[in-house]
């Protein structure tokens, strides 16, 4: 997965379970602070106000364990936008080995909370978006998404 954007996430002792290892559940924490932290830099906001897009779905395949005192690389990358939706490819490493610890795809869907109801990626969106990964797909087909 080519990527222009990724973050460093220190693994927490909150974040370990009974087992020893990051709690599955966790994971999307970790892709929620990446998602978030990619989105604002394609905005170029710093408030949480102005985040204008509602996760409509995620997935995430678990490929090893992390544990406590180890860090987590998450890279983050659009792989395609639709009309009002995109769909990010996100690959979780550990931080000093490079070990693949999880693959994530979710989807966003760009909203308006005061309708309540989905609305177009702006064109000036979608050119920052295309900036930071040019190979992005795109397709006008379908409705909401």
């Amino acid at each position: 997965m080519l990527t222009r954007f990724s973050i460093r996430l220190d693994v927490r002792f909150r974040d370990i379970d009974a087992v020893g290892h990051v709690n599955n559940a966790v994971y999307l924490t970790y892709l929620e602070q990446a998602r978030l932290a990619y989105w604002m830099k394609l905005t170029g906001s710093s408030n949480l106000k102005d985040i204008d897009v509602i996760l409509a779905r995620v997935e995430i395949d678990y490929r090893t364990p992390v544990t406590f005192g180890e860090t987590v690389d998450i890279a983050v990358r659009c792989a395609s936008m639709r009309r009002s939706s995109c769909t990010l490819d996100l690959r979780l490493t550990e931080g000093a080995s490079g070990r693949l610890v999880a693959e994530a795809r979710n989807v966003v869907v760009y909203f308006d909370y005061a309708s309540g109801r989905s609305r177009p990626i702006p064109e000036n969106l979608r050119a920052r978006i295309r900036a930071q990964d040019p190979d992005v797909e795109e397709n006008e087909a379908g409705g909401a998404s």
